[in-house]
């Protein structure tokens, strides 16, 4: 890479962080000045010293050592400043689409070439539609929407769920090939907030918008899909009507718990299928319930859907197949898996042979 745009990475990462020029230096025992060189591109960098770099601020290595993908770089900047996406957000979106990019260059995965696709719902009726639509073409019935990375997978979208600190976007999205787009999820987010984050960034990608440049009211309606497709209608009424004689607050618990939502969506979904009224809305508001009231009702709950760090399970099963196969290394794995997976954890590889060999 050219020592210019490596300087300027290393300087980018530091800015992101916050982190002054001194430091750094001293964390990584340079001379301020030698740093200072390094980031205009007039000193060059040792591998030792990159290392080390990246280890202060806490970036992969492959950050800045990677060409990054156009895409990202230009679109996703684009995107930003409707989005809340936070420098470090994009960072791993970047990262994640690159050994995205590289696993299927390598035949790792292969590009789902007949994805259906569908257009941006202009109303809530129209969201709710394409949500059956979408439900009807997985097969599926109005009941709870689990494993929700593969059935994102399903369509070429795979997902890495990373902590990020629950303090920027909760999602973000971007094309790495026809067929296939990678979404990086914010893991620090309670388990309902996951789920509807990466729903939401389906929608994105069913709708032809692979990078979050949609306006505010198409983002309410992709919103609104989200809700749909985690929540059909005829499913919340059912569970909703089985508990006539639980108080609102228990009701919407139940339905909150068995449709994996967050209890701001959920409160929010409720009022707009007419289930809780306005006055409703205002008192289950701000009110998300304790882990107590979940155990009062016999509800266990489930937080490990898309915990971090994690990627999603086809592209994980993929990546480890090809460990076995010996084509990836255990240091590359436990690197592409963000270390969801240690090398001691990482089953038997298969017998070299005598093919092996030969095409050292």
């Amino acid at each position: 890479m050219d020592g210019k745009v490596l300087g300027e990475r290393i300087s980018q990462a530091r800015g992101d962080l916050d982190v002054t020029q001194e430091h750094l230096a001293n964390r990584v025992g340079l001379e301020r000045t030698a740093l200072g060189r390094i980031e205009t591109g007039r000193r060059k960098v040792s591998a030792v010293e990159l290392v080390n770099i990246a280890a202060a601020l806490d970036v992969p290595l492959a950050w800045f050592v990677r060409d990054p993908l156009p895409a990202v770089v230009s679109r996703r900047t684009d995107a930003a400043p409707a989005h809340d996406v936070t420098a470090r957000m994009d960072r791993q979106l970047e990262l994640f689409s690159g050994d995205v990019a590289s696993l299927l260059a390598s035949d790792v995965i292969i590009p789902i070439m007949d994805k259906p696709s569908w257009r941006t719902p202009s109303t809530h009726s129209e969201a709710e539609r394409t949500a059956h639509e979408v439900r009807s073409h997985l097969g599926v019935d109005n009941g709870p929407l689990l494993g929700l990375a593969a059935i994102a997978e399903r369509f070429g979208l795979y997902s890495c769920s990373l902590a990020l600190g629950n303090g920027g976007a909760d999602g973000a999205l971007v094309e790495v090939a026809e067929g296939v787009a990678a979404a990086v999820i914010d893991g620090d987010a309670r388990p309902g907030r996951r789920r509807m984050s990466l729903a939401h960034e389906l929608g994105h990608w069913l709708f032809g918008d692979p990078y979050d440049l949609s306006a505010d009211d198409a983002e309410r309606r992709i919103n609104s899909f989200a809700a749909y497709l985690l929540a059909p209608r005829p499913g919340v009424t059912a569970l909703w009507n089985q508990h006539l004689g639980d108080s609102i607050r228990d009701r919407t618990i139940r339905v909150s718990a068995a449709f994996r939502m967050s209890w701001s969506a959920i409160i929010l979904h409720l009022r707009n299928l007419g289930l809780i009224t306005d006055d409703d809305f205002r008192s289950l508001n701000g009110r998300t319930p304790v882990f107590g009231e979940f155990a009062k009702l016999g509800i266990t709950l489930d937080a490990e859907e898309l915990k971090a760090p994690s990627l999603s399970p086809g592209i994980t099963a993929a990546i480890i197949g090809a460990y076995v196969d010996r084509r990836m290394s255990a240091a590359r794995v436990v690197e592409v898996l963000r270390g969801g997976l240690e090398a001691h954890d990482l089953p038997e590889r298969r017998v070299e042979s005598a093919a092996d060999y030969a095409s050292l």
